[in-house]
């Protein structure tokens, strides 16, 4: 006799697929005491938080210099380098103060949200989250740009978009498994692109001194983007410099990341935030200024076809390696440059879910949000952040230039209501040395704010426009969203004096038992679970009900009915057959629910539906798709109560016999 629980298939059902699944991919899951073990040391939360910041080194200057050489005034990016560097201390001040002003974490919108008001509070959660998901989709899209262009092959098979929508996958599986794997993961990235970085600065800085500053400028690229100088005065001037100023800040966003996960740092978090953060501050001031001073050394041209820092890195180590093993160093440079890229998505994984949650427990954004996942990171919030990038993604094709009319006007809103907020706190308090903190927090809101207003203003028609329609949007959802749970809290939470149904008798019950045209093992144990709940209400019904649908199987039934119910509850139950000429099911069900409220006033109704597992992942989906239209549309009825009756089969063995398959 064949064992029917034997087999490769025995007792595989669905939950234990996913489960398998999500622990292979995941990990297993980690318990709520080790928590302190999974938080992060600097040397990994670097990496983790400052990709981004990080990686904008590789365009920041690029993008400061396109603007510049449309007006041929390429000499001015170092002065304007030195002056994104001082906005840069500034707001890295900022941010180190709401640090140690907020250890629990939030950084801008903590900081906002408590001393200008709600709505800014508000203004800046808005901001900061458009902000991470444009970083999470132009991050994505220029590593992938870099990726193809290296690799051009893959413009075709599989495509930008595709690749994009798969490396957004892979960085949110990797940060689904936890901070501290994902600080591994982006750690070598992270850190070769700062190390060739700064070889390439250090060279260049020393063939500059041993040349007494004349060095050979850089060979001019294809497709060079220049003008000649000349023509630019006045207000255009102006404008253009502050333009470029303000393309050259994309070098700042990402810097917020770090005062947003305070929470995921090693004991003392504020300290160890603080230090990463100045940290970050030092390295981003080394190599934009790095970059900056190469470029104006050798005279280096933006290109539509070879990007600023693959020109830096091919004049100064060459491209030849038979010629020059140092040239080992330009494909080192360019593959770091693409790495770095194509992770620096993770600084909005690792700050946005923290953001998330901190904004979900003040009310603002569903509650969920907040809530820690089996492997210790807020795994919804990860989930909500890959579902909306992929779409932008998709629905902007992959292309960098539509992305990044969008990207920097958020992050500078938050920039300049950070550092307004701060300027209050410090006219509230007053503490020692509150004038030189006034002053240096008054002038990077200015600085900021303006900014701000000529990035929205440079960048209106290319699509900022969007991002100030959604602000607005956003901050009324989460007004809505606040609203709702007052409500909630209003209307659920329990008071002395409120009337409680416990503190009376019970009351009669009305069980309905819907059962299917045949008697079987399922059925019976429903009805079953209907005499237990009707046990001990002796004022109670209880009631099977049954849609006809065919006339010819309500005949059987009732024979059936005869042999397997009534002896054994006899009058305790009745079977009520409710006819269905249209073939209807759900319309009849709710009538005769209506029907029942009118015939037994004030008694509870409660409606069981029997179901069965059949205990295979296989075979699960073939059965109780009746059960499960019935209970969508009860579960949508006020004071009905819906109670599943499961009748578990046992779990049955698919395997290969002389016969054919043996169950």
């Amino acid at each position: 006799m064949t064992n029917p629980t034997s087999g490769r298939w025995a007792g595989f059902t669905w939950q234990a697929l996913v489960a398998r699944v999500r622990s292979l991919l995941l990990g297993a899951p980690l318990a709520t005491s080790v928590q302190l073990e999974h938080r992060l040391p600097i040397i990994f939360a670097l990496p983790v938080f400052a990709s981004d910041a990080l990686s904008s080194v590789s365009y920041a200057t690029e993008e400061l210099l396109l603007v510049l050489a449309e007006y041929g005034i390429t000499d001015l990016v170092l002065y304007i380098s030195f002056a994104i560097v001082a906005l840069l201390i500034i707001v890295g001040i900022s941010f180190r103060q709401a640090i140690h002003l907020y250890p629990a974490g939030g950084g801008s919108y903590s900081v906002v949200r408590d001393h200008l008001g709600r709505i800014p509070g508000s203004v800046a959660a808005s901001a900061l989250t458009i902000d991470y998901i444009l970083t999470v989709a132009v991050s994505v899209s220029a590593g992938v740009a870099a990726l193809t262009s290296t690799f051009p092959y893959l413009r075709e098979h599989p495509g930008p978009v595709w690749l994009a929508i798969l490396l957004i996958i892979l960085i949110t599986l990797v940060n689904l498994r936890g901070t501290r794997e994902s600080g591994w993961t982006f750690a070598l990235p992270a850190y070769s692109f700062v190390t060739m970085i700064g070889i390439l600065i250090i060279t260049s800085v020393y063939r500059y001194i041993a040349a007494g500053g004349n060095v050979a400028p850089a060979p001019v690229p294809p497709n060079v983007i220049t003008a000649e100088p000349g023509g630019v005065f006045g207000f255009l001037a102006a404008f253009v410099i502050m333009h470029a100023f303000a393309n050259g800040c994309a070098a700042m966003t990402g810097v917020e990341a770090v005062a947003d996960g305070v929470t995921a740092f090693k004991p003392p978090e504020a300290t160890n935030a603080a230090r990463t953060l100045m940290i970050l501050i030092g390295t981003l001031i080394f190599l934009f200024l790095g970059v900056g001073f190469a470029t104006y050394i050798y005279h280096a041209r933006p290109s539509e076809t070879v990007t600023l820092v693959t020109q830096l890195a091919a004049h100064v180590f060459g491209t030849d390696i038979q010629a020059n093993y140092s040239a080992i160093l330009y494909y080192l440079t360019t593959f770091a440059t693409l790495a770095v890229l194509m992770v620096a998505a993770n600084t909005a994984f690792a700050g946005f879910p923290r953001l998330a949650a901190i904004v979900a427990r003040d009310g603002y954004m569903p509650k969920a949000l907040a809530s820690l996942g089996d492997r210790l990171v807020f795994t919804r919030g990860i989930l909500a952040l890959t579902v909306v990038s992929i779409i932008l993604v998709w629905a902007l094709n992959a292309n960098v230039t539509r992305l990044i009319g969008l990207y920097a006007v958020g992050v500078f809103l938050t920039f300049t209501l950070t550092q307004t907020a701060v300027v209050r706190r410090i006219l509230d308090q007053r503490g020692p040395g509150w004038q030189r903190r006034l002053i240096i927090g008054g002038i990077g809101a200015l600085a900021t704010g303006i900014v701000t207003i000529v990035i929205a203003i440079t960048k209106f028609a290319d699509g900022a426009f969007i991002v100030l329609i959604l602000i607005p949007v956003l901050v009324l959802i989460a007004m809505l969203i606040r609203r709702h749970y007052e409500w909630f809290d209003r209307t659920m939470i329990v008071h002395d004096y409120d009337y409680n149904p416990l503190a009376d008798q019970p009351e009669p019950l009305t069980v309905l038992v819907l059962i299917s045209s045949d008697i079987h093992r399922g059925i019976l144990e429903g009805l079953e679970c209907g005499r237990a709940l009707t046990a001990h209400h002796p004022d109670s019904v209880l009631r099977a009900v049954h849609v006809e649908l065919d006339p010819e199987k309500s005949a059987r039934l009732k024979a059936k009915w005869e042999v397997f119910v009534e002896p054994y509850l006899g009058d305790k139950i009745k079977l009520d057959i409710v006819p269905s000429p249209y073939r209807w099911l759900i319309e009849p069900v709710l009538d005769y629910i209506d029907w029942t409220d009118l015939e037994r006033t004030g008694d509870r109704v409660i409606v069981v539906l029997p179901e069965f597992e059949t205990g295979n992942v296989i075979t699960h989906f073939l059965h109780n798709f009746t059960a499960r239209r019935l209970r969508t549309a009860l579960l949508n009825r006020p004071h009905i109560t819906v109670v599943s009756s499961r009748f578990f089969m046992r779990p049955m063995a698919w395997r290969l016999g002389r016969g054919g398959l043996v169950y």
